[in-house]
């Protein structure tokens, strides 16, 4: 997940959030996260390299 947010703390209230609605999903299975802190415009990902890898690392461990 991405967001303009740089507090961690934060981030992780969110993921709680959207696990609390997951809950209600049948199946729904959350397979890993990835915290994009500071990243707000299309593209900007790109700039921080250690995400995408994680990111890369992640699809290829699925």
């Amino acid at each position: 997940m991405t967001a303009a947010d740089t507090s961690m703390e934060n981030m992780q209230r969110t993921v709680e959030c959207l696990r609390g609605f997951t809950l209600c999903l049948d199946g729904a299975i959350e397979k890993g996260i990835i915290y994009g802190l500071g990243v707000h415009e299309k593209g900007e990902i790109k700039n921080k390299p250690d995400i995408m890898k994680q990111a890369y690392d992640m699809g290829v461990n699925v």
